[in-house]
């Protein structure tokens, strides 16, 4: 097993994606990639420190050596491999589409071609970049917010028809707009969650999957699953079905 040898690493993060990171009523920076980073340095040998960040800003600040590293929900693709190395896939993941719960124009993802429809997403996200796909003129018909509670209020106040959204994120905005809000239609994709490295930042990359394999063979990563996501729908399959991490 890698030894970090009791390194202190800051790691960025946009803390308002529950129940993967967010701030509690104590000001405590919470969630499964919060334990599940602590769960990791714990079997190599380091401390980290979560600093709340904007998201769209994440991938250069880590480049730049701002934080060492960022778990924040990140879904591994070939455009953000160009500028940052992803650790090994920790979560598979899905999106959805959200809406209010009196919609009736959108049903589906076909439905968001619709001339009228509005969609909002979180700036720099691939919802975002899936969005735009999914729409027919994505110059008119998407709006961007900093964080997805913003896109949430939009979709309330009647300036979106629907929000395409992480299903995991979903879970969590669901139960705190409890009667308001409602998935449609199937989910889509089928991504994995990874985290962001500085190019080159093999030494910590190798510990960090190697810390990431111990704490899913052990059965730690399942416990975790359970915590975050008890009673939360729709959830992820917590016995981490698909992912490479028991090879």
């Amino acid at each position: 097993m890698p030894d970090l040898k009791g390194r202190a690493l800051k790691v960025g993060s946009d803390t308002t994606y529950p129940p993967f990171e967010s701030v509690n009523d104590k000001k405590e920076i919470v969630g499964f990639d919060v334990d599940l980073v602590n769960e990791i340095c714990k079997k190599i040998n380091c401390n980290g420190t979560f600093i709340t960040a904007d998201f769209d800003g994440l991938l250069i600040a880590v480049s730049n050596k701002t934080y060492d590293f960022s778990i924040s929900g990140w879904t591994i693709t070939d455009e953000r491999g160009k500028t940052v190395d992803f650790g090994l896939p920790y979560m598979k993941n899905t999106q959805v589409l959200l809406v209010r719960s009196d919609e009736t124009t959108v049903k589906e993802t076909a439905d968001l071609k619709k001339p009228n429809v509005i969609v909002a997403a979180q700036l720099g996200t691939t919802n975002s970049i899936t969005a735009k796909k999914l729409v027919a003129d994505p110059n008119k018909q998407i709006k961007e917010f900093q964080e997805f509670p913003a896109a949430i209020q939009a979709l309330l106040n009647k300036q979106a028809s629907a929000v395409v959204i992480d299903t995991f994120d979903a879970s969590d905005l669901i139960t705190e707009n409890k009667g308001q809000i409602k998935v449609t239609g199937k989910q889509f994709g089928d991504e994995y969650l990874g985290m962001v490295f500085r190019k080159g930042d093999k030494d910590l990359k190798s510990a960090f999957d190697g810390g990431l394999k111990a704490v899913y063979q052990d059965g730690t990563w399942s416990k975790l699953c359970e915590k975050w996501w008890k009673d939360i729908n729709p959830r992820p399959d917590c016995s981490g079905a698909g992912l490479p991490l028991g090879k």
